[in-house]
Order: structure tokens, then C-alpha cells, then sequence
């Protein structure tokens, strides 16, 4: 079992690292007209290689350069720089994830926002933490209108958020706004068409924080087949129990 201490410290340091060219660099579009810079590349080699040294016999798979080493060993999940556009205008949110995932089990994972100097982590069985304050979501039977949930782009165009009374909110990151659900800074976290090297590190912070990761329309979601689909195909929900409940007999598809 990989040690969280050191994946911790290889997220901050990789974050560390980015954070000196935060808001300044350039950036090219990639096929699907998404961000990439420098940085992203760069932030991914670095996290391969040290998490490599540490661990030669796991697979990694990144945003970047895709899927390395054994398709049946435990794999690293990581998004160098989850919230791309973000990082390049300037934005706060954005942040290094990575996220370790064993026979569609999550094992661990750690996000580190540089900016924000936020660092969430957390081991199967452990509880989940930011900068050392255990994490708990907050549940309920409903939303009120100061209450806030996060949509992402994708599930914001396509649903019917107006039947929802509380307060919107879209980061640009995947990954943190996850991590803030597990807080209950967010009350949950709608998507669409996210990836496993975005949301693999939050996977175990939230469940260790007592939340579901759920399709809309019911099941939970086959984390092993994700890892292997390596992205979502339709509309999820991550949130505690009772407010994922009521989320799935809100929202519809447009």
C-alpha cells in the first residue's frame, strides 16, 4: 500500500513548482479545443517519475500522455493541473490531483490548490482531511436558497437547473469542487463527461467524508469500468445520501 506522506509531498511540490508560472504562460489547444501548457506536461512528467521511483510496479494514466505500465496493476490517476483555463487567466481554482485506484477501488488520494495553499487527502478506512481538519459532508433532505451546489459547465447546459432553489456555482476544476462537496463547503456536485484522472483523488476524499458517487438516474457508479472507459458518459451526482436523493428526483435531462 502506497504511503499517503509521500504522495502528499509530491502534490505540493509539484504545485509548488507550477505556481511560479501561474497566470503566465501560454497555452494551445488541444483535438477537443481544451487547454494544455507547458506546465501541464511538465507538472505530469515530474508526477510519473517521482511516483515511478516510489512505486515501479503501478500504471499510471494522466491527462496528458495517457496510460503507462501493466493494465492489471493498481493505477495512478492524475490531472497535473485539473482547471487548465483557470490556471491560465489567473483564476485561483486550479489545482495537482492524483488519485490511486485498485480493482475499481479507491485507495487514496491527495489535491493540492497552490494558490488557495489548500491540501486535501485521503486513505481508504482513514478519513478524509484538509490542511489536518477531518472532513465531514453535510446532508440533508432538501435545498434552500443560500445552499450551494456545484454544476459543472457541461451539466449546467444540459439540465434543468432552475428547479433547483439553491445558489449555483461552477469552479473550473473538477477535482476541487469534489474536494469542497467532501467539505460541505458545497452541498454536492452535478457533472457530465469528466475523466478518471479528474476526479480519482476525490473519489476517496469524499466517500471517507460520507458522500455517494451516483449516476442521476440511480446506480452508483462502476468505478472499475470508469477506470477502464476512462470517462463519464452521462450525468452523475456526488454528494452525501440524502441531498443526492433529492438531486435525482429533481433534475432532468433538457
Amino acid at each position: 500500500m502506497a504511503q499517503i506522506e509521500a504522495v502528499k509531498a509530491i502534490v505540493v511540490e509539484a504545485g509548488k513548482r507550477a505556481l511560479s508560472r501561474w497566470g503566465a504562460v501560454e497555452a494551445e489547444k488541444k483535438a477537443d479545443m481544451s487547454l494544455v501548457t507547458a506546465v501541464d506536461r511538465e507538472t505530469e512528467q515530474f508526477v510519473e517519475e517521482e511516483l515511478n521511483r516510489l512505486y515501479p510496479g503501478y500504471a499510471f494514466v494522466g491527462e496528458e500522455y495517457g496510460w503507462r505500465g501493466p493494465e492489471d496493476a493498481p493505477v495512478w490517476a492524475c490531472d497535473p493541473i485539473d482547471g487548465t483555463t483557470n490556471f491560465v487567466v489567473g483564476m485561483p481554482h486550479w489545482c495537482v490531483s492524483v488519485g490511486l485506484v485498485e480493482d475499481g477501488v479507491p485507495l487514496l488520494g491527495a489535491i493540492y490548490l497552490p494558490v488557495l495553499e489548500e491540501l486535501f487527502w485521503a486513505v481508504r478506512g482513514e478519513g478524509a482531511y484538509c490542511n489536518g481538519t477531518r472532513l465531514h459532508a453535510r446532508d440533508r433532505d432538501y435545498l434552500e436558497i443560500e445552499d450551494t451546489l456545484c454544476m459543472t459547465s457541461n451539466s449546467l447546459k444540459t439540465l434543468t437547473a432552475e428547479a433547483i432553489p439553491g445558489r449555483l456555482r461552477c469552479l473550473g476544476s473538477i477535482a476541487a469542487e469534489l474536494a469542497y462537496t467532501a467539505r460541505g463547503s458545497l452541498c454536492a456536485t452535478v457533472g457530465l463527461h469528466e475523466g478518471i484522472v479528474d476526479i480519482a483523488a476525490a473519489l476517496c476524499i469524499c466517500f471517507e467524508a460520507g458522500c455517494e458517487f451516483r449516476y442521476l438516474r440511480g446506480p452508483q457508479v462502476d468505478i472499475g469500468a470508469l477506470v477502464h472507459a476512462r470517462r463519464t458518459t452521462e450525468h452523475f451526482v456526488y454528494g452525501p445520501p440524502r441531498i443526492t436523493a433529492y438531486l435525482q428526483k429533481t433534475l432532468r435531462v433538457r
